[in-house]
């Protein structure tokens, strides 16, 4: 699991992680635990549109590191690798 800051994604998606088609994320009260596919390359071709391109960063990132998981907590740090947001 990779724990990282909710400010990696836009306030918009945050709100509303869990209904895009192609993304399983659980609330956890501060924050988000959403899966990572274990095949991107495979799940961008079935969800080439509806997946957020801030999301596939993450993804990809948490690949890297083998993380099955990323905990998105609003008291986590922040990364330099990764884009953020303000909110």
């Amino acid at each position: 699991m990779l724990d990282l800051s909710t400010h990696h994604l836009p306030e918009r998606i945050c709100d509303y992680l869990d209904t895009y088609r192609g993304v399983t994320a659980h609330d956890t009260g501060y924050g988000w635990l959403p899966y990572v596919p274990s095949v991107l390359a495979e799940h961008r071709a079935d969800h080439p549109a509806t997946v957020p391109e801030e999301v596939w960063r993450l993804w990809d990132y948490a690949s890297r590191f083998g993380a099955s998981y990323i905990l998105l907590d609003s008291d986590a740090d922040r990364v330099d690798a990764l884009p953020s947001w303000d909110w």
